[in-house]
């Protein structure tokens, strides 16, 4: 048997829920015996859950339902149920709707045919680098783009996904295909670093700064903060690695696009009008400070509203809300983790690694590296959820600026390398036009030249600001 059988036999539903219980198990008798009873209970819960998020044995979704009962039983279900309390989760909610009005609309096709059409020019078949090269930015700068518009790297990825794997059926060589999926898709991942309603663990973590410590962070806050960085030159950083990594042959052909796009419709253009409103009230949030699940909703309301929108709440019925429950069992794992008072004992342990009379560079390059190793054990909406209501009160105390504290958290959520770190890598390893290896090829690759290239200029930036 070859390693790649071995794994996927040790992924087995009988073989991983053997794992993940026995481990659950393991951890519950060695501190049950103790006074923390609660803290064993919700321990062993999250060991069982993390573990089968590793081995994936089952969607990750069904996990998080198992896992909102199995606290439901042992605790109570107001603890179970408080990640539907919270305006991330409804965030993605209302963004997967979002998803589904824009690719109902046309309008995501109609872009990615316009891209392609003003991209390609009539000399392509004789120049298929130059012509890839160009894509592959084009595209890669619209994908990041659509960030601004859409919140959750998962549902931009689920719009693009068809769009790029038809836009790289131009060309014969299969770099070129791959390389035209990945830029574009990481693009829209990685830079979301660099916008707070583009992905959810930026949400997640100003939800947790707000709430625990009164703390909030704005749209235009963070933009100003991550952006420059962890934004505009992290995509172009994308670019790079992916031309780097996957290129056509100079002999490989290319077919010249027939279609233009031509104007918007109608409809396309009502689309992008609700999308530029949600956009507007992130963008204003300064002025009115709404959360921006309020932003969401709008779009929401103007994209299904009977007669001006453009299509209805009888055609979502093909939309995969399970997320919701993968995304409610994580904040509830990290609420109960909360309540039992794991997280205030686990703070002074975890945290005393920080150096808090050195530099704030140093110190916010010791949270990076703390938030950075528990991904590597856990998937990055849990690392946020259990890492952050044990930080705050531990930069608070200490004296440490909380918005650049928070901030390095992202930087590290958002170095990834492997698929299991994150469901959106997983959902892009799903669409099988990359295989694993080129998936994580590429993950670490660009992980790697962030952390080398970028990481020390956005710490310098904060140096600079605080």
């Amino acid at each position: 048997m070859d390693s790649r059988s071995a794994l996927e036999a040790f992924r087995t539903p009988r073989i991983a829920f053997t794992v993940a219980i026995a481990l659950a198990a393991a951890v519950w008798v060695g501190l049950s015996g103790g006074s923390g009873g609660d803290v064993a209970w919700i321990l062993s819960i999250t060991v069982f859950c993390i573990s089968l998020w590793v081995m994936t044995p089952i969607p990750p979704a069904y996990t998080g339902l198992i896992g909102i009962g199995l606290i439901a039983v042992t605790f109570s279900t107001e603890l179970a149920l408080t990640g539907f309390q919270k305006p991330a989760t409804w965030l993605i909610g209302f963004g997967l709707l979002m998803g589904e009005a824009t690719r109902r609309s046309g309008l995501a096709n109609w872009a990615g045919t316009r891209i392609t059409a003003r991209t390609v020019s009539e000399s392509a078949e004789t120049q298929p680098i130059q012509t890839y090269r160009r894509l592959l930015l084009a595209l890669s700068v619209g994908a990041h783009a659509l960030a601004f518009l859409i919140p959750s790297s998962l549902v931009r990825i689920l719009i693009i996904a068809p769009i790029l794997t038809e836009t790289g059926e131009l060309f014969d060589d299969r770099s070129a295909r791959v390389g035209l999926f990945l830029g574009p898709a990481f693009a829209t991942f990685y830079g979301s670093a660099g916008i707070l309603t583009a992905d959810l663990p930026n949400i997640m973590l100003t939800g947790f700064g707000d709430s625990i410590a009164d703390h909030p962070v704005s749209w235009t806050e963070w933009l100003y903060h991550m952006y420059p960085v962890m934004g505009l030159t992290r995509v172009l950083l994308v670019c790079a690695v992916v031309y780097y990594l996957f290129r056509p042959d100079q002999s490989a052909s290319v077919d010249v696009p027939t279609e233009t796009g031509g104007d918007a419709s109608r409809t396309e253009r009502r689309m992008l009008a609700a999308l530029l409103v949600g956009a507007a009230i992130w963008a204003t949030d300064f002025i009115h400070g709404f959360h921006p699940v309020v932003g969401a909703v709008v779009v929401v309301v103007l994209a299904f509203l009977p007669r001006v929108g453009v299509t209805d709440f009888e055609s979502v019925g093909e939309t995969d809300f399970s997320i919701l429950f993968f995304i409610a069992a994580v904040f509830a794992i990290g609420d109960g983790l909360a309540y039992t008072g794991f997280t205030e004992d686990a703070a002074d342990y975890l945290l005393a690694l920080v150096p808090t009379d050195a530099p704030l560079a140093i110190i916010l390059s010791v949270v990076f590296g703390i938030t950075f190793i528990l991904t590597f054990l856990m998937e990055g909406l849990a690392v946020a959820s259990v890492l952050t209501p044990v930080l705050i009160p531990y930069a608070e105390a200490v004296g440490l600026p909380l918005t650049p504290v928070l901030m390095s958290e992202t930087l590290a959520l958002s170095s990834y390398f492997f698929p299991y770190q994150s469901a959106v890598l997983v959902v892009i390893l799903a669409e099988g036009t990359a295989d694993t290896g080129d998936v994580i090829r590429t993950t670490v690759a660009c992980s790697v030249a962030t952390i080398v290239l970028l990481l020390p200029l956005q710490l310098g930036v904060f140096t600079l600001l605080y």
